[in-house]
Formats: structure tokens, sequence, C-alpha cells
């Protein structure tokens, strides 16, 4: 994932991101983009495994910490134990996130894809195997790289494959399809065993493997890598036109890439570099500030203890399974219509509508965990059973507004913000900021939790998405159908009120 294009004209920008990111009037030539859509369902099947690594902690939380005593465990952890299993998973991402940026680089999108496949497989392969709670850990760190890996090179390979029209849209499946594999795990573990879930789980990433094998590498990569006739059956594949008008795509990239070549064998070094200079500065610094929000509003750390936030939080009328199921489905139907809004309702203006009610549903959550650990005896306290299910209508209405916005979008930018050449290093970098800042949250979150309540911990979500709605409104640029030029132009010149 080399870095160079910043201080090239307009003219070989627009060049080298020709066929990924077309104007609107060569689009209309396409007579359908459903093949489009189906590489980037296909491809974020990958994403679905994801989910299904932070599903599973989610739902045997209770579980193997052996609150749920007719469920049959191989092995029962501590809550100290259960935090490093759900930690784990975000330090080992930084691993797979470089892992998946030179794969993706010097093999392929595809490859890497293909790749991070093989350590789900490994990694369930550990859960079902392992009898004791370092066979756990071990599991964690494998999934862990396969999750890595997926977040690095997906939105490299939707963004590479996608028309400018749908680009966003396509972009969103990655965070949908995370909900999606959390969800199918939530739905089949309490009413599955601990193996057969296992088992299930460790179906997924083979059944991507096999229907991945179908579709072709970015045409991008193979014009890189000089593999002209893959490139040019690749841009008539994803694009459904003719072959003349595959030549001339080919012709344009084909130019730029030739002018470029030198880019792949650049060092680490000259590649961070370029990263720090210029537009891929700023790009870098908006996309990083999201997806610091992302984590700092708890979404991770709820979703990975949800299941006890609801026993501590008192809810009736509902088992905490079912309420659990719920929170997952709405977030996974928040997403969806996320993706069908997007392209309307334009990045920027999601992002504002979403950080902002978060924040305000987060102050209200904080405040009734704070009502339940006022008092020196909650025995004596009384609930009314609708008051009680405060805790489960706030996750949901977070949910609703967190995946409208702050949840989907952030993905999507890392493959509208950064030229193709960037996008590898970048999405690594991101990856790797992504790890650090969730392994300290979902750690902290268990030790402040614990120790002091977790209405602190709330308190400070919601702050966090207040700060974070000032940043969007002052930062981000729109690129709701914007060519990759116009949105490098939008940087360079700081116009960022631009809708």
């Amino acid at each position: 994932m080399e870095l160079n294009v910043i201080e090239k004209s307009k003219r070989t920008i627009f060049k080298e991101e020709t066929f990924m990111m077309l104007p609107k009037n060569d689009e209309k030539k396409n007579q359908s983009q459903y093949k489009q859509w189906l590489a980037a369902i296909v491809a974020t099947l990958s994403m679905v495994a994801v989910g299904t690594v932070y599903g599973w902690t989610t739902t045997m939380e209770l579980r193997i910490t052996g609150k749920i005593e007719n469920y049959k465990v191989p092995i029962v952890v501590t809550r100290d134990e259960f935090s490093w299993i759900v930690s784990l998973v975000q330090i080992s991402a930084m691993i797979g996130s470089f892992l998946g940026a030179f794969i993706a680089d010097y093999f392929g999108r595809k490859f890497s894809l293909l790749c991070s496949s093989i350590f789900f497989s490994i990694g369930w392969l550990f859960v079902i195997f392992g009898n004791n709670v370092f066979a756990l850990y071990a599991s964690r760190i494998i999934l862990g790289i396969g999750v890595g890996m997926s977040y690095t090179t997906n939105p490299m390979y939707v963004s590479e494959v996608a028309d400018t029209n749908i680009r966003g849209a396509l972009g969103t499946l990655i965070a949908i399809n995370v909900f999606t594999g959390s969800l199918f795990t939530c739905c089949i573990a309490p009413w599955t065993s601990y193996m057969t879930t296992n088992l299930i789980l460790l179906s997924i990433p083979v059944i991507f493997f096999i229907l991945f094998l179908y579709f072709p590498e970015s045409p991008y990569y193979l014009i890189k890598k000089k593999r002209y006739d893959d490139a040019k059956s690749a841009i008539c594949f994803f694009k459904n036109c003719s072959n003349n008008e595959a030549q001339e795509k080919y012709n344009e990239i084909r130019e730029n890439i030739n002018d470029n070549k030198l880019n792949y064998n650049d060092s680490i070094y000259k590649n961070i570099k370029r990263l720090l200079s210029s537009n891929n500065r700023k790009a870098f610094l908006i996309v990083f500030g999201l997806i610091m929000a992302q984590q700092m509003s708890g979404n991770f750390s709820t979703m990975q203890y949800l299941t006890s936030l609801f026993e501590k939080s008192k809810i009736q009328l509902i088992d905490t399974d079912v309420a659990t199921i719920i929170v997952f489905a709405v977030g996974l139907i928040s997403g969806v219509v996320a993706t069908a809004t997007v392209e309307k309702a334009g990045r920027r203006k999601l992002l504002n509508i979403s950080s902002s009610f978060c924040a305000i549903i987060l102050a209200i959550l904080a405040f009734y965990l704070l009502h339940i650990n006022d008092g020196k005896n909650d025995d004596e306290k009384s609930y009314e059973s609708f008051l009680s299910l405060l805790p489960l209508i706030a996750v949901i209405l977070f949910q609703v507004f967190y995946q409208s916005g702050l949840g989907t979008l952030p993905n999507a930018l890392i493959g509208e913000l950064f030229p193709t050449s960037a996008k590898g290093i970048a999405g690594a970098a991101l990856t790797i900021s992504d790890g650090i800042i969730g392994f300290i949250t979902s750690k902290l979150y268990q030790i402040i939790g614990d120790t002091y309540g977790q209405h602190y911990n709330y308190f400070l979500f919601s702050g966090a998405c207040f700060l974070a709605f000032f940043l969007i409104f002052i930062y981000v640029p729109e690129t709701k159908n914007k060519t990759f030029v116009q949105i490098q132009d939008d940087l360079k010149k700081n116009r960022i009120f631009c809708c």
C-alpha cells in the first residue's frame, strides 16, 4: 500500500482513480451493477466472521463465567480472565492489520481476504478442542489476526470494485455484516450446545472461502502487477461493460500505473512518510478521529458485556438472551437503513446526527445506572417494570443512531478519502489505532465498572460523543457523489463544509 499521489497533478490522480470512481456520465453506460453488489456482499462475509468473534464473547460471558449453571462448558473462567479473552482480540488485530496490508499489496486483495478465513478457521478449532483458558487466549489471538486482516483489506477491495454512486452504500456493508455475524451468534448460542455453536461458527469462514473464489481480483491491483488480460476481464466483470469500454478504462489506468510503478518497492518508512504528508495526513486524522469516536462511544465494550449490563441493570419482563438478540437485530436493521440512505443524506449529516443522539442516550443510561447504584440497600428498592426496561430501550436507541453514522461510515470513508495506493498502509495504521484504543477501553470498562460503578463508564462515553459531534461538524468533509479528484480538492483547500 504505497502512498504517493498527493503532490501529482489532478490529471494524473484522475487517471489512477478512474476505474474505481468514475464520473456519473460514465457510470450511466453500465447496464447494471449487480455484480459489484454481489462481490461486495460475498467479500464482506469475512466481516460476518468478524462479527461471530465479537458475538461469541457477548453471548458466552455469563456461560463461561459460570453464571448459567445448566449450560455445559469445558472450562469456567474468572471475570478477569474473561476481560482478557475480550481484549486480546483487539491486540492481535493490530498484527493482522500489518499482515493484511502486506499480503493485499504484494499478493492481492482477494488473496488477503481468503487468508483471513484460514485464521478464522484455525481460531475456532482452538475453541472447539481447547480445554483450558490458555487455549481460549490462543484462539482469541488467532481470531484477532483474522479480524485485523479483514478490517484492513475489505475497504480496499470494496471501494476498488464499486462505482461512485454506490461506493458509500457498499462501504457500509463492512459494518453491517459485523452485526450480522454477532446477531447470528447470539441467536444460536442460547439454544445449542457449546460444541454445536462453535462448529456452526467454524462453517462461516469455510463458506466464505468457497464463495469468494468465484470473484476476480481488484482490476487496479491486477494492472499494478502487469496481469493485463486478467485486469481487462475483471473490469468487464465488475463494470458489466463491453470490451471496448473495458479497453478504454484499462488504458487510462495502465498509463498512470507505469508512472508510479516504483512505488510498489518503496520501504515502509517511505510509505509512512507519505501518509503523514499533505492530504493523506488530513484524511488520516479525520478517519482516526472517527475511529476514536467509535471506540470512545463505548459501543464495543457495551456489546461485549451486554448480558452482564442487563443483569446488573435489573431488567424485568424479558429474558437477558432475548434482550441481547433484540439489540443486535435493531443494530443490523439500522445498518441496512444507513446503507439505503447514505447516498441521499450524505456522510457528514449522518455522522452529526449519530454522534449527537448517541451522546444524549448514553447520558440518560448513565443517570439510570447511577440511580440503581445510589443507596445502601438495593434489595429495599422497588423498580417499576417499565422503568426496568430503560437500559434495554436506551441500548436499542443507541444502536439505531450509532449504526446510522458512527458505526458504519468511518470504514466507508477509508475507501473514499485515501488514494488507492494509500489505502493499505492507512487501513493498517487505523486498524492498529483501533486495536490500541479498543483494548484500553474494553479493559478499563471492566475495571471501572467493578470498582466504581458502570455509570462512570457511560458518563465518559457520553462526553466522548459530544466531543465527536463538534469535531465532525468542524473537520469532516462531505464526500457524497464526489469523485476522488473532487474529494482531494476539498481536503487540499480545506473546504470542510462542502455538502
